[in-house]
């Protein structure tokens, strides 16, 4: 990288001075600005403002909707009552089959997963880790 060096050697430093100093005792520079740049100036803020005056002002926010239950926001996002009798019959229908399934459902799932879980909770002795075999022996007595 190159190495950076902002400090200005005496030659440089004479010559800023010197354009700084003609600077300061420019009568130029140092004088009002002319009424002609005042006026100009002015003149074009006026018509600045003059046209921010003409538009128009934003209208007015429209009334917000009143606030709906939470029922009734369900509803409306699943269809109102004909998603609601859907949504129902749909929810019965899967009960239904989770008690009873139809004979195709359980030969599918018996070729999926070998015996239905029904069958296999069914013929085990060992239900839920207690072993019938022993149940007499743990009563009281």
């Amino acid at each position: 990288m190159a190495d950076h060096d902002n400090k200005l050697n005496a030659s440089e430093e004479a010559l800023l001075e010197g354009f700084f100093s003609a600077a300061r005792t420019d009568a130029a520079v140092v004088a009002e600005p002319s009424p002609e740049l005042l006026a100009r100036v002015l003149e074009d803020g006026y018509g600045v403002q003059d046209a921010l005056a003409a538009v128009p002002a934003p209208a007015a926010a429209a009334p917000r909707p009143p606030r709906r239950s939470f029922m009734a926001a369900f509803l409306a996002s699943i269809g109102g009552a004909p998603g609601l009798a859907g949504l129902t019959a749909a929810a019965l229908v899967g009960i239904w089959f989770g008690a009873r399934p139809p004979e195709a459902v359980s030969t599918v799932t018996a070729t999926l997963f070998g015996t239905s879980a029904a069958e296999e909770a069914a013929t085990d002795d060992d239900l839920l880790g207690y072993d019938m075999a022993y149940a007499d022996l743990l009563t009281d007595g």
